[in-house]
């Protein structure tokens, strides 16, 4: 019989390297008052102390990265309802009014699409709301240390360095890198809404006063726009954005950033293609070795419009940034049908609205900047309607080279990546030779004919399909004397279906016949 009833906190979840779901979240929210976990607390101790970190301040959860396995985790540790709208008013004892904070609609989507497992790195306390251009650009050193001078400092073989996004260095498991709060930080000033109005003369009387005060808007962040974009806003976003992408290339080829594209501010791009895609300026124009706001690399991937979903209600214009979204979508992508696959046409969980809603022609029409024939949505990880429901349109990143631009192709390089790396640092300290370069051989073509057998690769054979090379001809004796191994591996990958046109022909008796079919290949639209 039993005679007591005890809790135990659950273990967490360690890190797994080859798993491609896994997300980090980099952003502004506040610290919940409450005790951490004493699982977590250990967690975070060991984390920081195997990597020469001091632990001490570990309650604060401030600049380390948390793991997260629900929502509900996320709720108990962090006070993500309580982004300030506005100061305290100390004349009329006016409260400050809060709502919703950009990172805690953005974890909420990710597990409401399905995703299992992220991380959050908390940067500091959300700014006001109506804080100035300046005063919100100054925080972006928080999130990527370096930005405001051009320089980042951090290094993956200095643990001491990792601020910020920089834990993407520890953190093996992270696939998906989602900054919530950038568009925010680059919106334009509030505009001031004129309250001026001519009253109508009306005669002057006398009533009694009324005792009953009244009360203040329940959701005050509706009367608030979410973030509109001009040109300097683009431009510090566009930089921002290329620097984690030179990050990622240089050191952790295996995540991939996913990122809102915001919503341009009034008067500011009649075309958002056309602007994006301009030939002096436009990011989508240039790689990041072309300019210092090009972003056109398979590394980025773009969502685009903003989502209104049952979490949005308290933001400002009910609007939350769709990258989160995105993110779940491609975590429930790679728990269901492998990482590999386009997560284009999958169901949308909670989302009832997108904004702005595109026409046809900005969805499907082309530019008219140089060198660029590719419409919005073989740019854009673009959400809309279908014939059956709301969905992700395309999955597709920014690059110009038609062999990268669908995003499944790139997941399914990072996925071969970060296999290599493992690879890698099992046989660090293995004699460079023949046994080894078998065993490695051995090792990638296995997991490449696993590929091939579930339809990530194509071919008649897995022969058509792959090679996989580790030998003399692809190594110098100078690579074999300084103790380097190269593996050399080419693969076909499957490319989606972007779509399907099909043109009937009626004659004069009203029957219809197949009169010209033709099937588009490779941009991952559906």
């Amino acid at each position: 019989m039993f005679d007591r009833l005890t809790f135990e906190d659950a273990p967490y979840i360690a890190q797994a390297p080859q798993r491609a779901d896994v997300a980090l979240f980099v952003g502004f929210v506040r610290r919940r008052a409450a005790a951490l976990p004493s699982a977590l607390n250990r967690w975070l101790s060991n984390f920081l102390n195997e990597r020469g970190i001091d632990s001490s301040t570990v309650e604060s959860l401030y600049d380390i990265p948390v793991p997260v396995d629900s929502w509900n985790v996320f709720d108990r540790l962090f006070a993500w309802e309580q982004r300030p709208l506005d100061e305290a008013d100390p004349f009329t004892g006016r409260p400050a009014r809060f709502c919703h904070s950009y990172i805690g609609a953005a974890v909420r989507s990710f597990f409401a699409q399905g995703g299992r497992k992220c991380y959050v790195v908390r940067v500091g306390d959300p700014w006001v709301m109506t804080a100035s251009y300046q005063d919100r650009l100054v925080q972006m050193d928080k999130l990527i240390p370096g930005f405001s001078s051009g320089m980042q400092s951090m290094t993956p073989f200095d643990a001491a360095t990792w601020h910020g996004v920089g834990w993407l260095f520890g953190l093996q498991d992270a696939s998906f890198l989602c900054l919530p709060d950038l568009p925010d930080m680059v919106r334009t000033e509030r505009e001031a809404i004129d309250v001026k109005r001519e009253l109508p003369p009306t005669p002057e009387y006398f009533v009694e006063c009324s005792d009953i005060e009244i009360p203040l808007p329940d959701n005050a962040a509706k009367s608030f726009l979410a973030p509109r974009c001009d040109d300097d806003g683009y431009r510090d976003w566009a930089r921002a954005l290329r620097m984690l992408g030179l990050l990622v290339a240089r050191y952790q080829r295996e995540v991939q950033i996913v990122a809102a594209l915001p919503i341009p501010a009034k008067d500011t791009a009649a075309n958002l293609l056309d602007y994006l895609t301009r030939p002096n300026g436009g990011s989508l124009a240039y790689g990041f070795d072309d300019s210092g706001t090009g972003i056109a690399s398979a590394f980025v991937q773009l969502a685009y419009p903003w989502l209104r979903t049952p979490g949005s209600e308290r933001l400002p214009e009910a609007l939350e940034s769709p990258d989160a979204v995105l993110t779940g979508l491609l975590a429930r992508n790679a728990l269901t049908q492998g990482t590999f696959s386009s997560a284009a046409k999958l169901h949308l969980a909670d989302v009832y609205e997108v904004f702005p809603k595109l026409r046809r022609d900005e969805i499907w029409g082309r530019p008219k900047a140089w060198l660029e024939d590719r419409a919005l949505v073989e740019r854009v990880s673009l959400f809309g309607s279908t014939p059956a429901r709301l969905a992700l349109l395309s999955d597709v990143t920014t690059s110009r080279d038609e062999s990268w631009r669908p995003a499944n192709v790139n997941r399914l390089m990072s996925l071969l990546v970060r296999t290599a790396r493992r690879l890698g640092e099992e046989s660090a300290f293995e004699p460079s030779g023949e046994a080894l370069w078998k065993t490695l051989r051995e090792r990638m073509r296995g997991l490449l004919n696993e590929l091939f057998a579930i339809g990530a690769l194509r071919g008649k054979s897995a022969a058509d399909a792959f090679e996989v090379r580790c030998d003399r001809t692809t190594m110098t004796q100078n690579d074999i004397d300084n103790g380097r191994t190269i593996c050399q591996i080419a693969f076909d990958p499957a490319v989606p279906i972007e779509r399907i046109n099909v043109v009937l022909m009626m004659n004069q008796g009203g029957q219809l016949s197949l009169f010209a079919a033709t099937t588009a290949v490779g941009q991952g639209a559906g």
